[in-house]
This record gives structure tokens, sequence and C-alpha cells, in this order.
């Protein structure tokens, strides 16, 4: 319990401090802003003030991209550097994924997270990889690029150009602490915090690797219940949990049963975790939250039960993330199931062969395509049963 405070304490005042940097960024920037508009005369012309503010927000807007490029190209470099291979390399929703030696342009959002650099980790040696310089390479490549920014901020004379690298050098000092300082934003751990985990025991740093190979499986076109069980094992130490990439395991392990269409043991396995102290990510929890709706959907059909597993933390995600293949399935099997609204279902399903053309991991799709099936046979019979009991008590 102590050391469970300690850790928000700790959070608190990382986040705290990350409120202050962008605070005082904020103010650099409106500072520079407003001594470049005094130089160039346009204060007091409102049409002026008007294109030099928009001029100015396109700057940021581009300088904020470019971090985020450069983050994850930092990420890249230093993991070909040691040993790692390239799998995709997302910015925003765009990403591009490497299937069958050729690079494929896809379509993916993640609540919480602006980019993502994932690759095919190096093979374990008496139960180690380095994997130090490829959760730091985004906050060195920020750290760097903001230092060559800085320097052309003060060199170049030319306003606009100096505002730009000067923001390009704010926004790259502030991804490089809030990405190396240990926090969890937005339900998502960032660098800093998956770096501290997986150097907290041999066990984290397998769980690390395995959830670096189910990644790259999947871009391989591998569906879940096909890869290795053993990747899926979670420590008999129940305490590990609290370890956030073994409890991402352990995430991974329900996610296993639900994709071999076992919905009753992932339900139970799904209970048994969101019930532990564990360091599970607020994404993930909320994610199981909607897969245990599925569960109960597919079997007792409890509506209470349903309510309970998609609370205001699952229904936020499920907004946030409407196109994602888990949750278009859940609606689709809530709209069957629980509203017994065919069309509403048929809308669901129209929506999800759209978005799932863009989706990066087709075997993903495979499965979720299963488990919308497995909704719809499930829509028939129990139609089917009610027709034959209505039936029944109809005869004299």
């Amino acid at each position: 319990m102590a050391a469970k405070r300690s850790e928000r304490k700790r959070q608190r005042g990382a986040k705290a401090f990350a409120i202050v940097l962008f605070m005082a960024a904020g103010a650099a920037g409106g500072y520079l802003i407003g001594r470049s508009m005094d130089a160039s005369g346009t204060s007091g012309d409102p049409l002026g003030t008007v294109a030099w503010l928009a001029a100015v927000v396109v700057l940021l807007t581009v300088s904020y991209l470019l971090q985020i490029v450069v983050h994850e190209a930092g990420h890249l470099a230093l993991g070909l550097a040691t040993g790692y291979r390239f799998r995709s390399f997302r910015v925003g929703s765009y990403m591009l994924v490497e299937q069958d030696g050729r690079l494929h342009l896809k379509r993916l959002s993640i609540q919480g997270t602006g980019g993502q650099c994932l690759m095919g980790p190096p093979d374990l040696v008496d139960g180690r990889i380095p994997y130090r310089l490829y959760n730091l390479g985004g906050a060195l490549a920020n750290t760097l690029v903001a230092l060559v920014a800085a320097a052309l901020a003060f060199a170049l004379p030319q306003r606009l150009a100096t505002i730009f690298f000067a923001f390009l050098a704010l926004v790259g000092v502030a991804f490089a602490l809030t990405n190396g300082l240990p926090l969890t934003v937005g339900g998502v751990n960032n660098d800093g915090k998956n770096l501290r985990a997986a150097g907290e025991s041999p066990d984290a740093l397998r769980a690390f690797w395995v959830i670096l190979k189910i990644g790259e499986a999947q871009a391989d076109d591998l569906r879940v219940k096909d890869m290795p069980a053993a990747w899926f094992a979670v420590p008999a130490d129940s305490g590990q949990l609290r370890n956030p990439l073994i409890a991402s395991v352990a995430v991974l392990a329900c996610n296993r049963l639900l994709d071999e269409g076992r919905a009753p043991e992932a339900a139970g396995a799904i209970r048994n975790l969101l019930e532990r102290e564990t360091g599970m990510l607020g994404l993930h929890r909320s994610l199981l939250k909607v897969d245990l709706a599925y569960c109960e959907l597919m079997g007792e059909n409890r509506a209470a039960e349903v309510e309970r597993a998609l609370d205001a933390d699952a229904r936020k995600l499920m907004k946030a993330m409407s196109r994602f293949p888990a949750v278009m399935r859940t609606r689709y099997a809530q709209a069957l199931l629980a509203d017994r609204d065919e069309e509403a279902a048929r809308r669901i399903r129209e929506e999800f062969d759209r978005a799932a053309a863009r989706y990066p991991y087709p075997s993903e799709i495979e499965g979720e395509r299963e488990l919308m099936d497995a909704a719809d046979a499930r829509f028939r019979e129990r139609a089917a049963h009610e027709t034959d009991a209505t039936e029944e008590g109809a005869r004299p």
C-alpha cells in the first residue's frame, strides 16, 4: 500500500512538472510572437495581425507534427542500431506497415498516442535483449533536433523562420521531457515508464519482448490464437502483475481466449484480472470491459451486467475509438442481442467492413469477423427458440 501511495505521489509530481513545462513553453512562445508582431509592424493592423497569427498557428502545427515524426524516427534509428526489425511507423492515424516485404499505408487510431514505431525485437539471449536505447530513441531525437532548432532560431534573421525554429525547439524539449519522464498519459505508458518497467525484473523484460513479438506476428498476419502459448504465460507470483508490461501480457492472454472462441473462459479471466491489483493500462482496462460486455451478451445476456461492464470509462473509450474493430464487434453484438435491432447491426457491419479495408492487421479483422458471425448465429438461435416457444404456447 505504501509503495502504491509512493507511486501515485511520483505520478502527480511528474504530471505537475509536465504541466508547468508546457505552460512555460506557451509563455515563451507567446512572448516570442508578441515581440515578432511588434517588430513587423502588424500589431496595430487588424488584418495584418490575423494573417500573422494564422501563419504562427500553421508553424506551430507543423513543428508539432515534425517532432512526432522525429520522435518515432529516433525509436526507428536506435532500434535498428541495436538489432530490432522495422514493422510499422505511425503518425496520427496514418500508418506504414511492412508486410510481405512491402510497405502498405493503413489507418489506425489509438487513444492517448500521437504516433508509434513498432519493431520486431532481437532474440532473447540469457533472458535479455537491448531495450534502453530503443525506448530512449524518441526522447534523444527530440532533444537533438531541439538543440539544432534553437541554434537556427538565434542565427536566422527572418522573423517567421525564427518563430518556426523556436517552436520546433520548444516542442522538442516538451516532447523529450514528457516522454523521458516516467508517466502514464491518456491511459498509455510513455517511453520512460516502459523503460523503467522493463528493467524491474527478468520477467518484466521478457514481457516487453513478448509484447513486441506479438505485434510482429500480427504484422505477419498471424492470429493471436495461433501464436505460441508460451508467450501468454503469466508469472505465478501475482504481485508481478503490478508491473505494467506483465499486466499487458495478462491482457493479451484474455484476448487469446476470446480469439479461440472461448467466450465463457475469457469472461472469467477478464473478471479475475479486473478485480486484482495490477499495473494494467487504463486503455487496456477499458478495452477488456468492452470484451467482457461481448461475452455477457453471448452468454446470459443480463442487461445489468452489460451496463456494469460498459461503465463511464468504457463508454468514453468506445466513443473515442468508435472505429476500432473490437469496439465495433461489441456494438454489433449489442445491437443484435440486447437491442434486437437488425438494421442498426447491418449499419455497424457495413461500417466495420469499410474500416477493415484500411486496418493494418488482417488477422485481427478475421478474428473479429468470426466473433461478429458468432453473435449473428446466437441472435438467430435465440429468435428461433422464441418462435418455437410461442408456437408451443399457442397450441391448444
